[in-house]
């Protein structure tokens, strides 16, 4: 009579706790160095955020200045950069044109009305262009393309507008000047109380 073989049951084969995933230690340990890595990466990128923020708004003023130069000279006629604070605009068409447009750009036409050319440029989020005192300087453009203060009879020199952030604590303004009414630079200064006055010598290497 044949005999039947019985096999014996084997228990099931199980895998190591840890060949199943994350132990919780493990767990505990990656979220704890994500945890760092966010903490130093964080700052970085708003400081980057904030500075390409200063940076654009900065083109955007000089892109005014050299818009009303070109527009001067093209037509020959007088073009004003107009200030953010009203009174320093001067007087005339162009400067009740201007308002409190700071950054805007108005063209005096033959007949004495004005033709806005360049709406006011908008600072980014976070960006402040400054309107304390003067604010940002009113500028004239003759037809030989120099700029100089309304009323005045000399090229400016000095500081034209002023934008800076609280986000950041380095690098967190951005100082736009001219130089005998034609040259124009943008450096980025860290300061709490305002650009110089004066260009920083190193300005134009920044």
């Amino acid at each position: 009579m044949p005999s039947i073989l019985h096999s014996a049951t084997r228990p099931p084969r199980t895998l190591p706790v840890a060949a199943l995933g994350l132990t919780l230690i493990e767990l505990v340990v990656v979220i704890a160095v994500a945890g760092i890595l966010l903490a130093v990466a964080v700052p970085g990128f708003r400081q980057l955020v904030t500075a390409n923020r200063l940076t654009t708004a900065a083109n955007a003023i000089v892109e005014s200045l050299l818009q009303a130069r070109l527009e001067a000279v093209r037509r020959n006629t007088t073009t004003q950069f107009c200030s953010n604070v009203a009174t320093t605009n001067g007087s005339g068409a162009l400067a009740t044109a201007c308002g409190t447009a700071g950054g805007a750009v108005y063209v005096l036409n033959a007949d004495g009305t004005t033709t806005l050319l360049v709406s006011a440029p908008q600072p980014p989020p976070g960006i402040v262009l400054n309107s304390s005192g003067t604010g940002v300087v009113a500028l004239r453009y003759t037809g030989q393309g120099l700029a100089r203060r309304p009323n005045a009879t000399v090229p400016y020199t000095g500081l034209v507008a002023d934008l800076y952030s609280t986000a950041i604590s380095r690098n967190n303004r951005r100082c736009i000047y001219m130089t005998t009414g034609s040259i124009v630079s943008s450096c980025a200064v860290t300061s709490t109380s305002g650009c110089p006055t004066n260009e920083p010598t190193d300005c134009r290497s920044q």
